[in-house]
């Protein structure tokens, strides 16, 4: 088959690789699209070489139609189309034995540790294949994984129906977590705060009621003046790795200075930089720290929020490119164009 392939950093081109052969749980699916995602461009630059090895396949959000059922599943016919959880845990872990399969402690995921959705075919446990509704169209299917990630995080930080929330960062993950937000969990406030402009209108449309702009105002100024001193009930920290902006203290430092007390801040960018916090406020407002890492289940979640039409995928997908363009879809969001929220990747198109 065909792949977008890394070879080293910042060296990714299609070549060919070797067909997958299923086991008798799992299913063949002929990839139709998939996004490229945070990690994949850490992985890009050079982040992951603890965990990536060369040449790799990468592509962890993808769908497509199933080509092949091994012989024990039961639940899927050639043809249908599909998306694929891309977690593979133990099962046996002290994190998994208590339901935590997300952070087990070996993880596995499809398009990171084990060939993903930039090859034409992916071999995956029938467990983790999810039906693709009719109505939602499969460039849209790299957006489940996204919408299972707002989910998740929605849910770690316990947000409730008329609580005011801060999203820091309206990237790929901020939107996908307002979106989920504004049309399901029904915040009475919603800030999102970013330093591009596109990004800020596009938070706009998913309906956030105020959208900063972190180079021309104050964000916790901002938010104090808005909830009138209290604070937000819950801060989300979707930046990840920050560009320095003058006169701002780090991301996670403003999410310890805008929550309310007694607040909670859910952490979940993959930044390399150290952030100082300022413990001392973090303890006199008994607020919370919490992180959360990829999905728990929620893709049953997602795809039903999709198929209802209550989320909005094609305000994130900017771009949609042939897989024979990967290179110059990874430059792309490499250099964070400012027009660049989503990439989808024609995997069929070599």
């Amino acid at each position: 088959m065909k792949a977008g392939i890394l070879y080293n950093d910042k060296d990714i081109r299609v070549g060919d690789a070797p067909d997958p052969q299923i086991k008798p749980d799992e299913v063949l699916v002929k990839n139709g699209f998939a996004g490229i995602c945070g990690t994949d461009l850490h992985i890009y630059r050079g982040e992951f070489h603890a965990r990536v090895k060369f040449p790799a396949i990468q592509g962890h959000e993808f769908g497509g139609t199933i080509e092949q059922v091994g012989k024990d599943v039961k639940n899927f016919r050639i043809g249908e189309r599909v998306v694929v959880d891309p977690i593979i845990s133990c099962h046996s872990c002290p994190a998994c034995l208590t339901g935590h399969i997300n952070a087990c402690r070996t993880l596995k995921l499809l398009g990171v540790d084990l060939d993903g959705g930039f090859g034409q075919y992916v071999a995956a446990p029938a467990s983790h294949v999810f039906h693709l509704p009719a109505n939602i169209p499969m460039k849209f299917a790299p957006m489940v994984e996204m919408y299972g990630l707002g989910c998740h995080i929605l849910m770690r930080g316990r947000v409730q129906p008329g609580e005011t929330v801060a999203i820091l960062g309206a990237g790929k993950l901020g939107l996908s977590v307002l979106d989920v937000l504004c049309h399901s969990a029904n915040a009475a406030t919603t800030i999102v705060t970013d330093v591009q402009p596109f990004r800020l209108e596009t938070a706009r449309k998913l309906g956030a009621d105020f959208a900063i702009n972190v180079e021309q105002e104050d964000p916790v100024a901002r938010v104090m003046e808005l909830t009138r001193g209290e604070g937000v009930d819950c801060v989300i920290e979707c930046v990840g790795h920050f560009h320095d902006v003058a006169g701002r203290v780090s991301p996670m430092q403003q999410a310890v200075q805008m929550i309310r007390t007694a607040g909670r801040i859910v952490t979940c960018g993959l930044g390399e930089q150290l952030s100082p916090v300022h413990f001392k406020t973090l303890v006199i407002k008994e607020a919370e720290i919490i992180a959360s890492r990829v999905t728990l289940g929620e893709f049953p979640r997602a795809l039903r929020l999709m198929e209802k039409g209550l989320l909005h995928p094609e305000l994130q997908v900017t771009h949609e490119l042939p897989l024979r363009d990967i290179g110059a879809a990874f430059a792309q969001v490499d250099r964070e164009d400012a027009h660049t929220i989503k990439v989808v990747l024609d995997v069929q198109q070599v």
